[in-house]
Parts: structure tokens; sequence; C-alpha cells
């Protein structure tokens, strides 16, 4: 069942913040930054919940519901510095935050349905990558002898995340799933939304990841935070364009 944009939008993040949790070695990085993490889910989960009790009360508002009340018990566990008991919860976030958005792209057509919810999941592998990579990047000022090596990992992931975006994103006009009815070169208001998409959405992120990953390999993390900074407010504008 198709879910309000707000949800639509907070649920991605949510979920992909949680991907990226999971991808965070615990070992290496301070329980402080799960636990806040956990509660950056918390709050766009009931946002989340909030949006859709106003509109729905299917399957789809009690997964949301379920999964804000899963990562509010991570960020307990998390702060209680119990690795072994947040990572399983944080992973049950993860699946209800996937399961919600694919529920939400389904379709009679198999091959719609495919794009949608390629397109979404990594929408939110990508937000969430890009949020996370800027989180981590202000922990450096608290942790300053903490390894560098997270923050490489998590501008890896967004460098594949955007490819695999603008994959879909090909595949998707060029099988007209995401442009309906005109073609760019037909349409000056679909030509206009096309080039903010690929040059800000797109090309923007792209070469904010370079430039992040530059400054990282000389450990200048507060230049690479401000960077993600900009490369976090180009992603959401090209997840809104699409």
């Amino acid at each position: 069942m198709p879910i309000p944009m707000l949800s639509d939008f907070a649920v991605r993040l949510a979920g992909g913040l949680a991907v990226l949790l999971l991808l965070t070695p615990w070992r290496v990085v301070p329980v402080t930054f799960f636990r806040t993490h956990c509660q950056v889910i918390l709050g766009l989960l009931v946002l989340a919940t909030l949006d859709l009790s106003r509109r729905s009360a299917g399957p789809t508002l009690a997964v949301v519901v379920a999964s804000a009340a899963l990562s509010y018990v991570a960020s307990i566990a998390w702060g209680l510095g119990l690795p072994r008991v947040g990572v399983p919860i944080t992973a049950l976030v993860a699946l209800g935050c996937g399961a919600t958005l694919v529920a939400a792209s389904r379709s009679p057509d198999g091959q719609v349905w495919a794009l949608h919810a390629s397109g979404r999941l990594d929408s939110a592998f990508l937000m969430g990558s890009t949020l996370t990579a800027m989180l981590l990047g202000h922990h450096y000022l608290t942790a300053p002898a903490m390894s560098i090596a997270p923050l490489r990992r998590f501008l890896r992931c967004m460098a594949w995340a955007l490819g695999a975006r603008a994959l879909l994103a090909i595949l998707g006009w060029w099988s007209g799933v995401e442009g309906q009815a005109a073609t760019p070169a037909s349409d000056p208001l679909s030509s206009l939304f096309c080039a903010m998409r690929w040059g800000m959405g797109f090309a923007g992120p792209a070469l904010a990841t370079a430039l992040t990953w530059e400054t990282v390999q000389i450990r200048s993390t507060q230049s690479a935070t401000g960077i993600l900074y900009i490369a976090f407010a180009l992603v959401l504008f090209g997840e809104l364009i699409s």
C-alpha cells in the first residue's frame, strides 16, 4: 500500500541508518555513537508513525510502530554497552523498515514493483550512508584517536549507493516508470527537473564524495565533515526531486 511522502522519507532514512549501524564496527567506534544513532532512528520512526496514524491503521502502521519500539530498546541496549543485544535488535529495525518500503512499492506490474522497491531501498542506503558518515565525522571531535577506517567504509558505501541509484534512474527513465508522459526533450519542465536531478542529485554528491575521500586520506576529519554537510543536503535535494 502506498504511504504518504513524509512517512516514506522518514522510513527510508531510518532504515538506511539502521543498515549502516550494522556495518559500523562496535569494537572500534564508541558505543555512545550507536546509542545516539538509535535515538535518531527512533525520532524518524515516531514521525512516520504520527503521519501514518492520520491516514492508515493497517499492517504498515503496525510494522512502523514495532520498529520504533525496537529502536527504543536498541538505544537502551547500546547505552548499557550491550552490543550483542543491540546488533540483532537493530537488524530487526532494518528489516521492518525494508519490508515497509517494499510493501509501499507494490504494483500489479512485477517490473514496476521491482524498480520502485529497488529505488526505495537504494535511496534509504544512500541517505543513511551519507548521514552516518557526517555524524561519524562529528564523533572524531570527541574521539580523535579513533581509527579512520569506518569513515572510509561509509564513503565507499556512498559511492556504491550513488552508482546504483544512477543506474536505477536510467532504467526507470528508459522503461517509462519514472517519466510517464513526455520525454525531457519535448517537455521544458521535465528537462529542468531532469537537469536538477542529475546535476545536484548525482553529480554534486559524487564530487563531494570524491573531495571527502581526499580529505580523509590526510585525516582532516573536520574538513571532511563540512563537505559531508553539503553532500547530505545535495542527496536530500536529489531524492526529493526524484
